[in-house]
């Protein structure tokens, strides 16, 4: 037994297909039964069952646990080494979901500038589950995402923000914003844009309850995007009213451009956002700190404040 082997095992199970899985590790597809074989011979019984879809056996379920943790690990190894060599520099790589990226992008993106020039910031999105298979593979060191896209799996480990509210938003201007008490018959008016990962059933159970029955309120969505920005700048330059997390309309409302529409009777609602590692991997100090300012950005409107208020002093990277 080798961690070659165990490697083609991790891939084999992540992509459920020994042809798949032969062509992402560039070997032939007799080549990797023979690998995983080997393993199975190794550690003395079988690991899948060949003639149930992959299906993993006892003794697999425990060697897939054992495996993603040795991967870690030698990752761990691999960057511990790379930032003995040189650790003021290297790179942090975080994947965000479409609201994050809202209202994380910018923010991050100035601090680093300035707090430090040294260490390369690489930001991506995704599809949830393929951001998980990144962070496992290691091509991301850490994701901020809806806590409702991140499975139940032993191997993450998740550190929850604060829940941060959804709520209604229109131009500055629009007749909605002089106060009319937002109803089904005033959201028929006008189009409504919405952020496809806040209409989750928690969400939509009391939206529901409140502008209806038998109104459903995914009726009157016209446009859902997870480009919360697009959606935004469309509700700043149209009548479209926008339904999604206020802190990416954060900033434009407190330049006037756009104005918060109150729901009678008050609709408590949120979402909840989680950055998650493998777990098991210890941060590096700059990792540490990047994650230290998505709390803040995440948890308040102080994010939108000018970065000298909420970053007090310098912060060197150990």
């Amino acid at each position: 037994m080798n961690l070659q082997q165990l490697e083609h095992f991790l891939v084999l199970v992540e992509t459920q297909s020994f042809s798949r899985a032969a062509a992402k590790l560039h070997m032939t597809q007799p080549a990797l039964s023979r690998s995983i074989n080997a393993l199975e011979d190794g550690l003395g019984g079988r690991l899948l069952e060949r003639n149930k879809g992959k299906t993993l056996t006892a003794l697999g379920q425990l060697a897939i646990v054992r495996a993603r943790r040795i991967r870690v690990e030698l990752a761990e190894l691999r960057r511990s080494a790379t930032l003995l060599a040189d650790y003021a520099g290297g790179s942090l790589r975080l994947g965000l979901g479409p609201t994050p990226t809202a209202i994380l992008s910018l923010p991050l993106m100035r601090e680093m500038i300035q707090r430090y020039p040294a260490i390369k910031l690489l930001l991506s999105g995704g599809a949830p589950e393929v951001q998980v298979q990144e962070l496992r593979e290691g091509t991301v060191d850490a994701l901020v995402v809806h806590r409702n896209h991140i499975p139940a799996d032993a191997d993450l480990h998740l550190d929850f923000f604060p829940r941060t509210p959804l709520g209604f938003v229109v131009r500055a201007g629009h007749p909605l914003a002089a106060g009319e008490n937002l109803d089904f018959e005033a959201l028929r008016r006008y189009s409504v844009a919405a952020s496809g990962r806040a209409m989750s059933d928690e969400v939509l159970h009391p939206l529901n309850a409140h502008f209806g029955p038998p109104v459903h309120f995914v009726d009157v969505i016209q446009y859902q995007s997870n480009d919360i920005q697009a959606l935004v700048e469309l509700v700043r330059t149209s009548d479209t009213v926008f339904f999604g997390v206020l802190q990416v309309a954060q900033p434009l409302m407190q330049r006037g451009e756009l104005v918060r529409v109150e729901v009678q009777p008050a609709l408590e609602l949120s979402s909840q956002f989680v950055f998650v590692t493998l777990e098991g991997k210890t941060l590096p100090p700059a990792l540490a700190r990047l994650q230290d300012l998505c709390a803040t950005y995440m948890s308040d409107s102080v994010a939108y404040r000018s970065l000298e208020s909420v970053v007090k002093g310098p912060h060197p990277v150990d």
